[in-house]
């Protein structure tokens, strides 16, 4: 193989031991993998498969017969469709301010000039190692007015110390050149944080991101301890919690026993497994758009500073 200059390219060989050692790194990856990919299968084809048809004993690799009684159980609910919209809008306003908070925290602690820097940051690590507990944690939403409030969705978990250090350490890897140039022209540090800044930052930011929305589309806790009392704020994963907490109920009334009777096709393994693949589908659609600065996010933000 010859190069643009006309010389010959010396290709490399590898040593018996080199591939050796890079043929057992792609089976151990490969075992990774399915150990990872069998389970997740197991489950779709346990969402689709009959009651009678699931196996305990062995991995299920195609239901026996196909049936969507699981996901007819779970999209049955009136209140299927508000509590979507409400897990949708936590997620988007949950994760839009968690970001905004910490970037401009991050930004403030890379500030050389700013007082006490170090001693701040060392009490914003507190939290992080110390909870002061769920009783405490319930009586401070309640002083705060934020039971049955769609904002104890998003405040109590607007703000991450681990995240705004991953964001304050790759703001630290941005060329000091281009905030001393922008300093030169007049630019305010608003307009450095928003217009330099930010732009450049994509990476870690769909990081953080995705951490935040799986975080917030995955949670029913907050649900259950602060709006268990308002229907209108119940989300998604609560909802269908619920709804396989009935199923493992015994029926006591002939309505529900007659209602059991036509669920014939399923039981609670199925609509587990139909509940989670509801719930994973969406973070599996939005993944492939962030995936691209997943890497480069968490690996400059993990190491700089």
């Amino acid at each position: 193989m010859k190069s643009h200059s006309g010389q010959k390219q010396v290709k490399i060989k590898k040593s018996t031991a080199s591939r050796i050692f890079d043929a057992c790194n792609i089976i151990l990856m490969i075992l990774f993998c399915i150990t990872i990919l069998i389970p997740f299968w197991d489950m779709i084809v346990r969402s689709f498969s009959r009651a009678q048809d699931i196996s305990y004993m062995h991995i299920n690799f195609f239901p026996k017969v196909w049936t969507l009684s699981a996901y007819e159980y779970c999209l049955q609910n009136n209140e299927i469709m508000g509590a979507s919209f409400v897990s949708v809008a936590r997620t988007v306003c949950g994760t839009v301010f968690h970001l905004l908070v910490c970037c401009l925290a991050a930004y403030s602690l890379t500030r050389t000039n700013l007082p006490f820097r170090k001693i701040i940051t060392g009490v914003l690590l507190i939290p992080m190692f110390f909870s002061g507990g769920l009783i405490p944690a319930y009586l401070n939403m309640k002083n705060l007015h934020l039971l049955n409030n769609f904002m104890v969705y998003i405040l109590p978990s607007g703000f991450s110390i681990f995240n705004c250090i991953i964001i304050r350490n790759y703001f630290f890897s941005v060329d000091k050149g281009m905030e001393e140039a922008a300093s030169i022209d007049g630019a305010s540090q608003t307009r450095i944080f928003f217009s330099i800044m930010l732009p450049l930052s994509k990476p870690v930011i769909a990081t953080v991101a995705l951490w935040q929305m799986v975080g917030q589309w995955n949670s029913w806790f907050d649900n259950m301890i602060y709006c268990r009392r308002s229907s209108s704020l119940t989300t998604l994963q609560y909802l269908l919690r619920r709804m396989l907490d009935s199923l493992n109920r015994t029926p006591d009334t002939p309505y529900e026993i007659e209602a059991m009777g036509e669920l014939v096709d399923m039981n609670p393994e199925t609509v587990k497994a139909a509940t989670t693949v509801l719930v994973v589908l969406p973070i599996i659609l939005v993944y492939p758009f962030l995936q691209k600065y997943f890497v480069k996010g968490i690996m400059v933000g993990a190491v700089k500073g």
